[in-house]
């Protein structure tokens, strides 16, 4: 009975976190972090994996918090929906995403800054690729696409990654395909591909319009740029709290330490100064 709970604990949140990842889900992080800030915060669902430089990352409270959530070690899987950009120019991911234990199938919350992490290849790093090479809908697949009895959406043409299978009649029924697909690309086979905002509650995906009801379509690795190399992650990682600071504490301890020795260095000059006075 254990093992069947544990099966059906990560069943539900797995199809939950899902839902979050592809379909129109809005989760705000429930800090008050988040509550202050929310207007300057970017929504933006994205994946990421964990790529810190001594093999591990943290997850903070906040952006502006000394007390780290959870230390993860490279390579594992994280996914969030809100982005804000601090003073410095620092960009942090709120993170709701989960992972598998002994425990159980926990969720895992907090802030990671972007540059402990590598995004997982999606549409947005296929855009930023190709984005000089879309093109309109030219028509040329208007019979495919009345003709397949379904449509595979894919994360990003050459990606090997189905998102969902959806019925041919959503775009039947929502208008001329021109108007459904004004951003399209076509790959070095001759496939034309169209982009896919939103289809039955899932954003962000592509279909390839020249063959849109083949679920065998094979990735292409050469498709994306080569990512960042991701460093080996540690073989121990500091427990919660004890993995360092943020950057900003170690800019305060900095300037501290700079104020002191400022303040001593005109202390002793002063009193050099008066023992001089008294001499003369």
């Amino acid at each position: 009975m254990k093992i069947l709970r544990k099966m059906l604990i990560f069943t539900l949140f797995s199809l939950l976190l899902a839902a979050v990842a592809a379909a129109d889900v809005i989760v705000e992080p429930a800090d008050d972090f988040w509550g202050k800030h929310q207007d300057e915060c970017d929504y933006l669902y994205r994946a990421y994996t964990v790529n810190g430089a001594a093999g591990y990352a943290a997850l903070w409270e906040s952006p502006v918090s000394q007390r780290q959530t959870e230390v993860l070690a490279n390579g594992a899987q994280i996914a969030g929906q809100w982005h804000y950009t601090d003073s410095r120019g620092v960009t942090w991911c709120a993170v709701e995403s989960g992972e598998w234990t002994d425990d159980g199938y926990t969720v895992i919350r907090g802030w990671i800054s972007l540059s402990d992490c590598v995004p997982v290849p999606d549409y947005i790093s296929f855009r930023e690729a190709h984005g000089n090479e879309f093109i309109p809908y030219d028509g040329s697949c208007d019979r495919q696409m009345a003709s397949a009895p379904q449509v595979v959406l894919w994360k990003y043409p050459g990606s090997g990654i189905q998102v969902s299978t959806v019925d041919t009649t959503w775009f039947q029924d929502s208008g001329p395909l021109e108007d459904q697909f004004e951003t399209c690309w076509r790959d070095g086979e001759g496939r034309l591909w169209g982009y896919s905002g939103y289809c039955f509650g899932i954003r962000n995906t592509w279909i390839c319009l020249s063959d849109p009801g083949n679920p065998e379509l094979a990735a292409d690795p050469d498709v994306l740029p080569e990512q960042t190399p991701l460093i080996p992650a540690a073989s121990q990682l500091p427990p919660a709290g004890g993995g360092g600071v943020p950057m900003l504490a170690v800019v305060l301890v900095a300037a501290a330490v700079v104020l002191s020795a400022v303040l001593i260095a005109v202390f002793f000059s002063r009193k050099r100064r008066a023992g001089g006075a008294e001499a003369s």
